[in-house]
């Protein structure tokens, strides 16, 4: 049973390493076929899972807007869509990677956007588990990927302008309608024990904190180091969090 995470935050929250993370406990575990799916049109989850882009979904719908007024028949379409999207999954050591890329520029042929949403959901269906990066919104989420979320973690700092933004972000999935069965509050670069007035104010927002991770000095060396996720020690401080993150979810 395929087991879908979406991750999701402001921008500079760290959701990117979150998630190149929770890839990496992932890989390590060996218990099933791990889709890395980058949905930030700002691509750069490839960098920390040491993986160079060979093309994204964003030019092939490009490119398919291009030949569209060539092509006539509607088998041959489904038929390109479906061998161009599995041609641009990067095949890597335990783990696979495919890159929304950028957004529709003016123009938008929704047709070609409805093709290839089809195919995705399907080639997500081959894998036991797929770690979705997502844009700074949600748009991006109910746009070009499946809407069946098992699990959305929404990354913050811990500030309540942060906490604020998050909740804003959980509310957005209703109006989205995105499914997401649960939905959690995960705690970034956290310094010290948390002030009382924010778990307050979290509590306010109603929402629910799956986990706190700690800001990481080897997760700041990995990247002035050039490294990539698979470089971090096994005893690495933020790994262990997202390893106890994933136990939470019984996964």
């Amino acid at each position: 049973m395929k087991t879908n995470i979406a991750v999701a935050g402001k921008g500079g929250t760290g959701k990117t390493t979150i998630c190149a993370l929770l890839i990496r406990n992932l890989v390590d575990k060996k218990d099933g076929a791990v889709l890395a799916l980058d949905a930030d049109p700002n691509s750069n989850l490839n960098e920390l899972l040491g993986v160079r882009i060979k093309s994204t979904i964003g030019q092939l719908v490009e490119d398919f807007k291009k030949k569209g007024a060539v092509i006539s028949s509607g088998m041959y379409k489904d038929q390109m869509v479906e061998i161009n999207i599995h041609q641009s999954v990067i095949e890597e050591n335990g783990f696979d990677l495919l890159i929304m890329g950028r957004g529709e520029g003016p123009g938008c042929y929704c047709a070609a956007n409805n093709l290839f949403k089809k195919y995705i959901d399907m080639l997500q269906d081959s894998y036991h588990y797929v770690v979705m990066d997502n844009e700074a919104g949600m748009e991006h989420l109910s746009r070009k990927t499946t809407h069946d979320i098992k699990y959305l973690l929404i990354i913050s700092d811990p500030t309540p302008r942060g906490v604020l933004t998050a909740a804003r972000l959980r509310d957005l999935t209703k109006e989205l309608n995105i499914n997401a069965q649960e939905v959690f509050l995960i705690l970034n670069r956290v310094d010290k024990e948390l002030d009382p007035r924010l778990l307050n104010y979290i509590n306010e927002q109603k929402f629910k904190i799956l986990s706190i991770i700690n800001t990481d000095k080897e997760i700041i060396n990995l990247e002035l180091d050039g490294k990539t996720i698979f470089d971090l020690p096994s005893d690495s401080i933020s790994l262990l969090q997202t390893k106890d993150l994933l136990k939470k979810l019984n996964i």
